[in-house]
């Protein structure tokens, strides 16, 4: 399977270099990233909410919500969700934060999580986009609320729509919350997505925070009657020597200058788990995504859904690398 990810996604590459417009993103994503949305999606929605919205490369900053639970208040988020709030804070063009729903979840998830973003210090300027979406057909609904809305953005957000292509729920994708990076395409459907600063989970806490609910839904996701599922963690950066790195890990190189402490300290976590994995000091962004993807294999193993289903072979986690421009991907005997 990695191999025909690779070469899909070397041909996926060929076919953007031909298009006028999306080398033109390319040429901007070169030159750093400012994204203008804050999208916080379902794990089984990350990558098709993109698509849904006809998101263009740069346009939105990820955060992720575990499906069939409320976005959990910031301090009990820190990876999924308050970590990338704070480094999107930093962002210029900021025109608002997107947050999408299944169309069967409950109003009372709704409102919780509603309720629970506006209590990120760093979000309270923002308008809140909240839709429900029927992921099938295409169609979707706007949630009212009374937590700041932005009307005009609603609306153009509405005729942008056009239904996702087909869930393949049988990969799963740890991405950079980076907007200029989307989950490989793999031939089935879009995979789905985790997308924290670096691609970084933490080790299961066993505290009822956001690891207990990525438990679940490791449980959910690997139920002895499903067929075998893979775990892709990806590491992103300057793989083809046109710019740019990611941006989490350059500031993981020297974390002490960053100003905002919910940021400093999720970035200062990541240079905390990458360092047991580097002999020597890195030298560039990139060695430090290599050892941040491989403390990130080592978390996933503290989980103990994803440790039963690691050791009776339902379940295969690898790591491969990404390039920020293109979305290249590359394996690490290849660089």
């Amino acid at each position: 399977m990695i191999n025909s990810l690779m070469e899909l996604s070397e041909k996926l590459v060929d076919e953007r270099k031909k298009d006028p417009l999306l080398v033109a993103l390319m040429e901007r994503a070169s030159q750093g990233q400012s994204p203008r949305f804050l999208l916080i999606s379902p794990i089984n929605r990350s990558g098709q909410d993109l698509q849904l919205f006809n998101m263009s490369q740069g346009d939105a900053f990820h955060a992720t919500r575990v499906p069939g639970y409320a976005l959990l208040p910031p301090d009990l988020a820190p990876t999924l969700f308050k970590g990338p709030a704070s480094f999107n804070s930093k962002f210029p063009n900021k025109k608002g934060i997107i947050v999408t729903f299944d169309i069967d979840e409950p109003l009372e998830l709704i409102g919780e999580t509603l309720e629970n973003i506006t209590l990120h210090p760093d979000l309270q300027s923002l308008p809140i986009l909240a839709f429900q979406v029927n992921y099938d057909n295409g169609s979707v609904k706007i949630i009212v609320h009374g937590k700041g809305r932005d009307y005009e953005y609603e609306n153009r957000l509405i005729h942008k729509v056009r239904i996702p292509e087909e869930l393949d729920d049988s990969l799963l994708v740890l991405l950079c919350s980076d907007s200029r990076i989307r989950p490989p395409f793999t031939g089935k459907g879009v995979p789905m997505a985790i997308q924290t600063l670096g691609g970084y989970i933490p080790q299961y806490s066993d505290n009822d925070d956001e690891t207990a609910q990525l438990e679940k839904f490791f449980q959910r996701w690997l139920s002895p009657i499903k067929e075998n599922r893979r775990i892709l963690v990806v590491g992103h950066g300057n793989f083809e020597g046109e710019g740019s790195s990611c941006s989490a890990g350059t500031a993981s190189l020297n974390p002490r200058t960053i100003s905002n402490q919910s940021l400093r300290q999720a970035i200062e976590e990541l240079e905390q788990a990458a360092t047991p994995y580097e002999p020597m000091p890195p030298l560039s962004p990139e060695d430090r995504v290599k050892s941040l993807t491989k403390a990130t294999r080592a978390n996933l193993l503290t989980y103990p859904a994803i440790t039963d289903a690691h050791s009776i072979a339902q379940l295969e986690i690898d790591e491969l690398l990404m390039d920020t421009v293109t979305n290249n991907l590359f394996q690490f005997e290849e660089m």
